[in-house]
């Protein structure tokens, strides 16, 4: 499918859009077979009452993330996803991030077009995903970027919604994510303005332009929230071809 608006994102099909950190899709995508079960150790919640901290690969209950911070997990609806990172200018060239959301059915692709969300495609009409704030540089501190989240309201179609962060021109400039640090992201219940989940990214990601941070998804009628963390070499043409979004 064809996507108008990503004329200015500069060489978006120039690139092999196939490999990640791995060379692999990034888990999950081949359907989404064991999405209920947990990787790793229990996330950690050394700070109760704070937040709950997600490692690389863990899994959790946004219902029981929320009830280990003192929110009612069922009244829990509406989720503002805070994304966040610092860059290291070491060529003295500018840094500009941006933030993608794809919403994607159980075969691992979106729908159609609506269904990316990006700077040109920020509100969706009947999508319930809104990607709202740029702070292209990353200076400073707190969420560089924020995607709202309505649960109720996201197609029942949708199985899951994916968050991305990408290095505009990171090939071009010779810009990558190990150049940029204090990644996160977390996610604040708008009802009561707290924090109750976080992904810290440590990982090395020396070549990567194009990382999804994490994933919310759909499991046994609950929503849940994935710390995945796989990187890809090719940026958004790799993100766009692993989701079935058509970039050229």
């Amino acid at each position: 499918m064809g996507l108008d608006g990503l004329g200015g994102l500069g060489g978006l099909g120039g690139n092999n859009p196939s490999s990640n950190t791995q060379g692999q899709q990034p888990a999950g995508l081949g359907g989404l077979g064991g999405l209920g079960g947990g990787v790793g150790n229990p996330p950690s919640n050394n700070n109760a009452g704070k937040t709950v901290s997600l490692k690389k690969g863990q899994k959790v209950s946004l219902k029981k993330a929320a009830a280990d911070v003192g929110l009612d997990g069922n009244t829990l609806s509406k989720i503002h996803v805070g994304l966040g990172w610092d860059t290291n200018k070491f060529d003295g060239k500018d840094f500009d991030l941006d933030a993608f959301t794809f919403a994607i059915k159980a075969d691992g692709k979106v729908r159609d077009e609506k269904d990316f969300v990006f700077f040109g495609n920020k509100k969706p009409a009947g999508l319930g995903i809104e990607l709202s704030g740029d702070n292209q540089t990353g200076q400073g501190s707190g969420d560089d970027e924020v995607v709202l989240a309505d649960l109720q309201n996201i197609p029942a179609d949708i199985m899951k919604i994916v968050f991305a962060i990408t290095i505009y021109e990171g090939k071009e400039r010779n810009q990558n994510f190990g150049m940029v640090e204090n990644a996160f992201v977390r996610l604040v219940d708008q009802n009561t303005n707290k924090e109750f989940l976080r992904y810290d990214l440590s990982e090395d990601y020396s070549m990567e332009t194009a990382v999804v941070v994490g994933e919310l998804y759909r499991n046994n009628g609950e929503w849940k929230f994935s710390a995945n963390g796989s990187g890809f070499n090719d940026g958004l043409p790799a993100l766009c071809a692993c989701y079935g979004v058509n970039a050229e």
